[in-house]
């Protein structure tokens, strides 16, 4: 049997905003109300992974 790994798509709030082509406090308040999952890498870096910031957006096919 295989094993297969996903890899995530960890990107900045930043970084996700400029994906979107909007706001960085669109972004923030998406992972406030939970809608978006907040994955922290550090005491102060969060990231956010692009694959679900697609189906949130409707951006994926």
């Amino acid at each position: 049997m295989a094993i297969t790994a996903t890899t995530r798509r960890l990107v900045s709030i930043t970084e996700a905003a400029a994906y979107l082509n909007t706001s960085t406090a669109t972004v923030s308040r998406r992972l406030a109300d939970g809608t978006l999952t907040r994955h922290r890498i550090g005491p102060r870096t969060v990231r956010v992974d692009l694959d679900e910031v697609d189906r949130v957006f409707g951006l994926s096919s």
